[in-house]
């Protein structure tokens, strides 16, 4: 079924889980993937009970694989083997590779047979753009595991997934608005449909067991930051993914129109929410864009 919900009141948690659960076309979790996050819950696991279900899964192993093998991670050629992968790579990197690879595989074929006008692949690059720049963040301000990082940067726009995946016609109307209106897009997608991507991209990580740091990241890198360095785990991360954002549609602007107005962001709030000074970044663009074309791996996710 296909929405096209207009509506001026925002959706309560049990409202947005009746509107996932209408969408036919939305995939439903994959059973890989609800394996791997019971394996990253459970603290006596190992890396070989990952490798054992990711081995069942011949077309996530094989672009695993693929992944492992490409400039972004080791350009070795020779990792054949899960096994081999986990102990050069880590355990860490291919454990989110996996959540990578199994959610933008679902996402990006189930928003292709929507045949929205949105530009999906368009959408999808400057995800992986995002996620590259985000990680890159990560490493600068000592995050902790930066492949976490990477995973939340490349995944936080996938309520815009959703919503064009419910209601192509209505989204497309959305982000025509916004650009006439010169209002953000999460505010017109709010009128449109009661809650914004940000919101519905929360509410679909929960829905498919996503650690909830992964949730907070991606419902809340368009909140109005304050000029204050985040002072948790979840707030920094969340911080790091919406200076992350911002760059990337600074340094890689899309194509397309994709809902971004400069003019509508704090980019001093983004910066201090971070604790990374603009100085801080210019000092590393080259780094940051080799890391933006070493990403490029993931770019074929269909």
């Amino acid at each position: 079924m296909t929405g096209t919900t207009e509506s001026n009141t925002t959706m309560d948690a049990t409202q947005l889980d009746a509107m996932l659960a209408s969408i036919e076309e939305l995939p439903s979790i994959p059973e890989t993937l609800i394996e791997i996050l019971k394996i990253i819950d459970d603290p006596d696991s190992s890396p070989s009970d990952l490798a054992d279900v990711v081995r069942l899964d011949a077309p996530l192993m094989a672009k695993i694989l693929r992944l492992a093998n490409s400039p972004y991670y080791s350009s070795r050629g020779d990792l054949s083997d899960i096994n081999r992968c986990v102990s050069v790579l880590g355990y860490r990197t291919v454990r989110q590779v996996a959540i990578c690879v199994t959610v933008a595989t679902s996402l990006v074929s189930a928003v292709s047979r929507a045949q929205g006008r949105l530009d999906y692949r368009e959408l999808w690059r400057h995800s992986v753009v995002t996620g590259a720049i985000a990680k890159h963040l990560a490493r600068i301000v000592g995050y902790q595991d930066p492949e976490e990082i990477f995973t939340a940067g490349l995944l936080h726009d996938m309520g815009k997934f959703v919503l064009e995946i419910y209601a192509p016609e209505a989204y497309d109307r959305a982000i025509l608005m916004r650009s006439e209106s010169q209002c953000r897009l999460v505010d017109i997608e709010t009128e449109t449909f009661g809650c914004d991507h940000t919101t519905i991209g929360g509410a679909f990580a929960r829905s498919w067991r996503f650690p909830e740091l992964m949730a907070t990241c991606f419902e809340s890198h368009h909140i109005e930051m304050t000029p204050e360095k985040a002072v948790d785990r979840s707030a920094h991360a969340a911080a790091l993914v919406a200076l992350a954002d911002y760059l990337a549609n600074t340094m890689e602007p899309s194509r397309s129109d994709l809902g971004f107005d400069p003019r509508l962001c704090n980019p001093v709030a983004l910066h201090s929410a971070a604790d990374i000074p603009v100085k801080t970044i210019e000092d590393n663009l080259s780094s940051i864009r080799d890391e933006i074309i070493r990403a490029s791996a993931f770019l074929d996710m269909g």
